[in-house]
């Protein structure tokens, strides 16, 4: 599998689901408090998200709806590095970490898995679920291929399985997404691919296309982090094996391929 100079890769995150143990009964704001600041020296920013529900009751078919009941509920809580590099997200029975490209780098499988290993073992030890469910990995691949004179690409060229339409009478393509869904002979749960084009910085002479790649390991079922991390480990390198080869010679050359040996 070559390794390469310049990947592609913008952001990586994984992710995890849990089944709660039999005592809980809602989620424990207090323990998700204690949770987010285990992380406060590296992680000091913290976002809330909030849903609102109004419930509202008629009085008579001339008076406006009254309001009887309004409530707040906190769903989702952020934390993230200064640089804005780094972000754990926490909700009920869920957590996702995430390592952004930043000047520091690339980020590398390794790298996050072995961050994202800590905060899923203090999940673990102090919201205490019966298993993690599931878990997932997604990529994020930005391609830009240089802009030929005429300003027009064939698709073939660059991307496996693309298609595209005859000029004739469909004229030229302005944008397009491509998705493919598909069974991992290797691993239970299911691949999601995802091609489209992006506007290009003004400045450049390329044109962009972002990959979107998510495995999800279904049924993983228990909280040896051994097995779970196995279970990661093989969507990895199934989900490398599907980016080389969705990927023309001529695609994979812009990212500088640097010889094994």
């Amino acid at each position: 599998m070559p390794v390469f100079k310049k990947p592609p890769v913008v952001e990586v995150w994984i992710a995890f689901d849990f089944d709660p143990n039999e005592n809980k009964r809602e989620w424990d704001l207090e323990l998700v408090q204690q949770y987010v600041q285990q992380y406060a020296s590296d992680l000091p920013k913290l976002e809330a998200m909030h849903e609102k529900k109004i419930e509202f009751r008629e009085t008579s078919p001339t008076e406006l709806p009254k309001v009887v009941r309004h409530t707040v509920a906190l769903k989702q809580v952020r934390i993230s590095d200064n640089a804005q590099s780094r972000f754990l997200q926490v909700a009920d029975d869920h957590i996702a970490y995430h390592v952004l490209k930043s000047t520091a780098g690339y980020p590398g499988y390794s790298t996050v898995r072995d961050e994202t290993a800590g905060k899923l073992r203090d999940y673990i030890e102090l919201f205490q679920p019966a298993r993690v469910r599931s878990a997932a990995i997604h990529y994020v691949d930005i391609v830009d291929i240089p802009r030929p004179p005429d300003g027009k690409i064939d698709m073939a060229d660059y991307f496996i399985g693309s298609a595209d339409l005859p000029e004739n009478p469909f004229g030229a393509i302005a944008n397009l997404s491509i998705q493919f869904l598909v069974q991992c002979p290797v691993d239970e749960g299911p691949l999601f691919l995802q091609l489209q084009s992006l506007p290009a910085p003004p400045e450049s002479n390329v044109i962009r296309f972002r990959l979107d790649w998510h495995k999800h390991a279904v049924n993983v079922n228990t909280l040896d982090l051994t097995q779970v991390f196995a279970r990661l480990n093989v969507a990895h390198d199934y989900m490398r094996q599907c980016f080389c080869a969705s990927l023309t010679p001529r695609t994979l050359a812009l990212f500088e391929p640097i010889d094994n040996d």
